[in-house]
């Protein structure tokens, strides 16, 4: 725990410390916000389209269907990390552009031929942030590592997850199958089935279709 001393000083070294004050300051500090976003905790940073995030988030859902709460968990996460990726991709390309909006240097501007200027500038661009670039290339290997597996992960669970919903449909069928024979009553809750009768019923009349398309 700090001093009163110490926390004294700490206010007024605070007090001195005001952030970037010129424009390229100001810009080079909003970069390094957006960098600390690429695996920060805070998914949709400040400036960024809260709205577009939940749809992209409603389209993953949507289309990996996630039931348990691992599988929501893997299918956050692919939102997330995909989500952070593209932020990646649009940071490297917003530090080359840059380039353009700098002074360019004079052998560059005298070029005549745009489409040589403008590859020339890009160039030079990648050239002046090369470190920062290569920073941000590594954030994204380790982004798509994480999404990968994710990926992997998620799709394991699912398949898990239905595997074991067919087990279970087997058995609760072959138990419904024994009862009618033995003229037991058959509850599907009460022997601890998920399944309604309903459910049953159609999966039987499949069963019995794919058995006689095989036989036929």
């Amino acid at each position: 725990m700090s001093s009163p001393a110490q926390t004294l000083t700490n206010q007024q070294n605070a007090q001195h410390s005001t952030g970037p004050r010129t424009p390229e300051g100001k810009q080079q500090s909003s970069l390094n916000s957006l960098s600390h976003g690429l695996t920060g905790q805070t998914v949709v940073l400040p400036g960024e389209d809260a709205e577009a995030y939940a749809a992209f988030r409603s389209t993953v859902f949507q289309d990996f269907a996630p039931q348990s709460s691992h599988e929501q968990i893997l299918a956050q996460t692919i939102c997330d990390t995909q989500w952070r990726l593209e932020r990646a991709r649009n940071l490297e390309i917003t530090l080359v552009t840059l380039a353009r909006h700098e002074e360019i240097p004079a052998q560059l501007a005298a070029i005549e031929d745009e489409a040589v200027r403008n590859a020339l500038i890009i160039a030079h661009g990648y050239d002046k942030r090369e470190k920062k670039i290569r920073n941000l290339q590594l954030q994204e290997g380790r982004l798509q590592r994480t999404l990968f597996k994710a990926l992997d992960d998620l799709r394991a669970a699912q398949a898990l997850r239905r595997e074991t919903e067919q087990a279970s449909l087997s058995e609760a069928i072959a138990t419904r199958i024994a009862c009618r024979a033995t003229d037991l009553p058959f509850d599907p809750a009460q022997l601890g089935f998920v399944f309604t009768d309903d459910q049953l019923d159609r999966e039987e009349i499949r069963r019995a279709f794919r058995k006689s398309r095989r036989e036929a």
